[in-house]
């Protein structure tokens, strides 16, 4: 009779620490998933554009392509913008015939971010070639590579007679670009240029 009733203690011995280990793995197990689970949704909710700085009087304007910041006194036009295609107007300019304004797109290209320069040079040729028939028209170039080492070409093309400024800034990226387009019709202005060139700063890549 001691014989079974030691056995029987044994075997209560060996289930309970059977018992023990198993909820101790899942337990970890448990931890981990909720590890896990707190990091995807910290990924979710993640800012996609860590870089922005946004400040005071601006708005984080998130599309599927990136993320670039724009002042509070500034809308996007939804009448003139597309899936692709965003123009922002002045706020009290919305109205008018003619408003100065800037717009935001993303297209492709046969250059990788490395061969940046044949991208500018095609993108020269193309303006000139625009231009050609107009001797009205000037065009200067510049270049410059942003804190996250963005490379954008600028391109200023002048039309004297009607004094109208287009600026356009070019962001590199790999067989693709964003193309922030300014168009000024009562050059020069100072808070049109500040605008568009904040985009610029504060343009990043989805992903």
């Amino acid at each position: 009779m001691k014989k079974k009733k030691w056995i029987f203690i044994i075997l209560i011995t060996i289930l309970s620490i059977i018992w023990i280990i198993c909820m101790h793995f899942t337990t970890l197990e448990l931890i981990e998933n909720i590890n896990r689970n707190i990091k995807e949704d910290y990924d979710l909710k993640a800012p996609e554009n860590e870089n922005s700085s946004l400040g005071i009087g601006e708005k984080l304007y998130l599309k599927s392509f990136g993320s670039y910041v724009v002042s509070n006194n500034w809308i996007e036009s939804k009448e003139h913008s597309n899936n692709s295609k965003f123009f922002y107007v002045a706020s009290e300019e919305e109205r008018e015939e003619r408003p100065n304004n800037i717009s935001v797109n993303v297209g492709t290209n046969k250059y990788s971010s490395s061969e940046h320069e044949k991208f500018r040079d095609a993108i020269l040729l193309q303006l000139s070639y625009q231009i050609s028939d107009s001797s009205d028209c000037t065009i200067n170039a510049n270049s410059f590579t942003k804190d996250n080492n963005y490379v954008v070409y600028e391109f200023d093309i002048f039309e004297k007679s009607d004094n109208i400024m287009t600026k356009q800034f070019y962001i590199v990226g790999d067989y693709k670009y964003v193309l922030v387009h300014e168009t000024v019709y009562d050059f020069p202005s100072d808070e049109v240029d500040g605008v568009a060139k904040r985009i610029v700063d504060s343009f990043e890549w989805k992903g």
